[in-house]
C-alpha cells in the first residue's frame, strides 16, 4: 500500500487543512474532526484502495484503515510524525531552526498585534495627537506590553505542545518567570534562595532562551514520569513531578544562563562600539533578527538607554534594528512573489507589510527561518548596511526601530541608501537562492500524483497444517457480525470472534511477537510465531478514553508466550464512561488463508481455550 498517496487523498477528501479541526486515530481508523462533513467526499473516500469503511457519529469522521492505520497517519500534514522523519534527515542546525520556527509561529498573530500597537503609539506621539503621560497612550501602551512581558507565557504553551507534552503545564513553567510575587522576592534586598541556594537576581520579562530550555529539560521528566506512574495517579502524579524537578533547574541554572548569554552579547557589542565603531553597526545589522529570534535583543536595553541620556541619540542598536527590517521586508516580498501557494503568499506580504512598520517577529518566524536559505542573506545585507550606517555615522533619537520613523535620523537619505543595500542583497539572495521546492506545500509534479500502478495481489500463504489461536480472556463469545462496530461487523478488518468479557486480562493467544501498540493502550497487535496477524481491541470507541482504565504489561517488539499478560482493563469504568467493553479478535491477515473459522461451539470460553482455527 502507498501510504503517502492514501494519506495525501484522505487529506484531499475530507476537505484539507481548513476542514480539519483535528485529527488522531485508533488500531483501526483515523478519527477527524471537521469543521463541516458535508465538505467531505465521503462517497469519494470509500472508493480509495486501502480505505475499508467509513463511519459517521460521536461527532467524528472516521475512516477505517485496518492495522495499517498508524503508518497512513503518519503521513498525513501536520500529524508530527511525517515531519519527525523528514527532520531526522536533515542537519542539527535546520532542526534546531525548524524547532525554533515551529514554537513562534502560533504566536506571531500576538506579537504583530502588540507591535503594531506599539507602533501606532510612537506615530501618534511623534505627530503630536498623543502625549506620553495622556491616559490613553498609558493603557494602550500597557496593553501592547502585554503582548511582549508574557511571551514567557505564550512561548511555554507552543514548546510544550511541540515536545508533545501538555501545552498548558508549558504555560505553568513559562508564568514562573514572569510571576510578579516571586519576580519581588528575587529582587528584594537580600535576595532570596532556594534549596539553600540563592537564586540569581534576573528579570525574564519578555525572555526566550531560559523558556526554551526549561521546558526542554522538562519534556523528558514528564514522559519518563509518564512510563513509570500508574495510570491510577498519573493525572495527578505526572505534573507535579515535572513541576517540582523542573523549577530549581529553570531558577537557579537554566534562567540565569538564558540570560547571561545575552549579557554576554551586550558586552561584546558595548566593546565593538567603545574600539571599532562601524563594526559595532555592521555586527548589530547583520545579527540583529537573529538575537531577536532568541530573545537577546532585550539585554541591549541598557546600552540603548545608556547611549540616549549620553549623547541624547543611539547610533548602534535601533540603526542595527532597522537594517534587520530591511532584511525581512525584502525576503519576505521575494518569496511572496515566488510562491505559488496562496497562503504562504498572503503571509509572506502580510509580513513585509509589519516588517517595515517595525515588528519582524511574522517575517522571521513565518518566512525566514521556514525557507532557512535567507537567513544568509539577511546576515550579509545587515553586515553590508551596517558598515554603510557605521561610517556615515547614522544615528536617531527614538527608540523603536520603524520606517515610519525615518525622519527622526540624523541624515534620512544616507539612512534610507543604507536600508536600500541591506534590501537589495537580501532580496537578491533569497530570490536566487530558494528554490520551488524550498517553500511550503510546494507542489507535487503530476507524474508523480499520477502514478498509481495496480499492486499485484500477494499469493495465498501455504500452509499445511491449522493453527490454533486461544481465547485472550473470558466471556461470552459473539460473532463479529452482532457488534456494533462497523469496521469489525463488516468483516472489514478480518475474521475472527468477539468477546463480552468476564475478567478483566488479555492474555496471549499464542507465541510470538507484539508488532503493534496503540496510543491508549485499549487494542494491540501480535503475529504468531507461524505469521497469523491479530488485532485485539477491547471496547468500542474507547481510545476516546485516552489510556483511562487500560494498563499494558507488554512493549511493542517483545516476544510473547500463550497465556502471558498483556492488557489489562476496567469494565466498569468503560461503562460509566458511556462505552461498551466487547472485545474484538479478528485476524487482519485472513487473505492470505483459505479461511478464518471458530474452533468451539461453546458460548462460554475461558481464557486460553481453543478459539480460532486459521488454515
Amino acid at each position: 500500500m502507498d501510504y503517502k498517496q492514501l494519506a495525501a487523498d484522505i487529506y484531499e477528501k475530507v476537505g484539507g487543512a481548513k476542514n480539519i479541526q483535528h485529527v488522531t486515530h485508533c488500531a483501526t481508523r483515523l478519527r477527524f474532526t471537521l469543521a463541516d462533513s458535508k465538505k467531505a467526499d465521503a462517497e469519494g473516500i470509500k472508493q480509495l484502495r486501502g480505505v475499508t469503511g467509513l463511519v459517521e457519529g460521536n461527532g467524528q469522521f472516521q475512516v477505517i484503515i485496518g492495522p495499517d492505520v498508524s503508518s497512513v497517519y503518519a503521513q498525513l500534514p501536520g500529524t508530527g510524525t511525517a515531519e519527525e522523519t523528514a527532520e531526522k534527515q536533515q542537519s542539527v542546525i535546520s532542526r534546531l531552526l525548524d524547532f525554533i520556527a515551529g514554537c513562534f509561529t502560533p504566536m506571531i498573530a500576538i506579537v504583530a498585534a502588540g507591535g503594531m500597537l506599539q507602533v501606532l503609539l510612537s506615530l501618534l506621539q511623534l505627530s503630536g495627537l498623543l502625549a506620553k503621560t495622556d491616559d490613553t497612550y498609558l493603557v494602550l501602551y500597557q496593553v501592547s506590553q502585554a503582548a511582549f512581558f508574557f511571551i514567557p507565557v505564550f512561548l511555554g504553551n507552543s514548546v510544550a505542545k511541540r515536545l508533545k507534552i501538555d501545552p498548558f503545564l508549558g504555560s505553568f513553567i513559562g508564568a514562573i518567570f514572569v510571576m510578579p510575587g516571586l519576580t519581588e522576592l528575587i529582587s528584594q534586598k537580600g535576595g532570596i534562595s532556594l534549596l539553600g541556594l540563592a537564586i540569581p537576581n534576573v528579570s525574564y520579562n519578555a525572555s526566550v532562551l531560559p523558556v526554551l530550555l526549561s521546558i526542554w529539560l522538562m519534556s523528558y521528566v514528564y514522559k519518563f514520569a509518564d512510563k513509570i506512574l500508574p495510570n491510577s495517579v498519573k493525572f495527578i502524579l505526572r505534573p507535579l513531578i515535572s513541576v517540582i524537578v523542573i523549577t530549581p533547574f529553570a531558577l537557579l541554572l537554566l534562567g540565569p544562563l538564558g540570560v547571561m548569554i545575552g549579557n554576554y552579547v551586550a558586552e561584546f557589542l558595548n566593546y565593538l562600539t567603545n574600539n571599532f565603531g562601524p563594526l559595532a553597526v555592521l555586527f548589530m545589522g547583520a545579527f540583529a533578527q537573529l538575537l531577536v529570534m532568541t530573545g537577546m535583543h532585550t539585554t541591549l536595553t541598557p546600552i540603548l538607554l545608556t547611549s540616549l541620556a549620553t549623547y541624547g541619540y543611539d547610533n548602534l542598536i535601533v540603526p542595527g534594528m532597522l537594517l534587520g527590517l530591511a532584511a525581512e521586508t525584502a525576503i519576505c516580498l521575494a518569496a511572496g512573489i515566488k510562491a505559488k501557494d496562496t497562503e504562504f503568499k498572503q503571509l509572506s506580504f502580510s509580513s513585509a507589510i509589519t516588517a517595515l512598520m517595525g515588528v519582524s517577529e511574522p517575517a522571521l518566524y513565518g518566512v525566514t527561518l521556514r525557507l532557512k536559505k535567507p537567513i544568509i542573506g539577511m546576515i550579509l545585507g545587515g553586515a553590508a548596511g551596517g558598515l554603510y550606517f557605521g561610517l556615515m555615522n547614522i544615528n536617531t533619537t527614538v527608540i523603536i526601530a520603524s520606517f515610519v520613523a525615518l525622519p527622526s535620523y540624523s541624515n534620512v537619505l544616507h539612512a534610507v541608501i543604507g536600508s536600500l543595500i541591506t534590501f537589495a542583497i537580501a532580496f537578491g539572495y533569497t530570490w536566487i537562492m530558494v528554490k520551488d521546492a524550498d517553500f511550503p506545500n510546494a507542489n507535487i509534479p503530476s507524474d508523480q500524483t499520477a502514478e498509481k500502478k495496480e499492486q499485484k495481489a500477494a499469493p495465498l500463504k501455504q500452509v499445511a497444517t491449522e493453527t490454533m489461536i486461544e481465547a485472550p480472556l473470558s466471556g461470552t463469545v459473539i460473532p463479529l457480525s452482532e457488534t456494533n462496530d462497523q469496521a469489525f461487523s463488516s468483516l472489514a478488518l478480518g475474521k475472527g470472534l468477539a468477546i463480552k468479557p468476564t475478567d478483566n486480562t488479555i492474555v496471549a493467544p499464542f507465541s510470538g511477537t507484539v508488532s503493534a501498540v496503540f496510543p491508549g493502550n485499549h487494542a494491540i497487535g501480535l503475529t504468531s510465531d507461524s505469521g497469523v496477524e491479530l488485532l485485539i481491541h477491547i471496547g468500542i470507541d474507547t481510545v476516546n478514553m485516552q489510556g483511562e482504565s487500560f494498563v499494558r504489561e507488554v512493549n511493542e517488539g517483545d516476544h510473547i508466550h500463550s497465556g502471558q499478560k498483556l492488557l489489562r482493563f476496567d469494565s466498569q469504568k468503560i461503562g460509566d464512561a458511556g462505552y461498551e467493553d466487547t472485545v474484538m479478535i479478528t485476524v487482519t491477515n485472513t487473505s492470505d488463508y483459505l479461511d478464518v473459522i471458530p474452533a468451539t461451539d461453546s458460548k462460554q470460553v475461558s481464557a486460553n481455550d481453543q478459539f480460532l482455527a486459521v488454515f
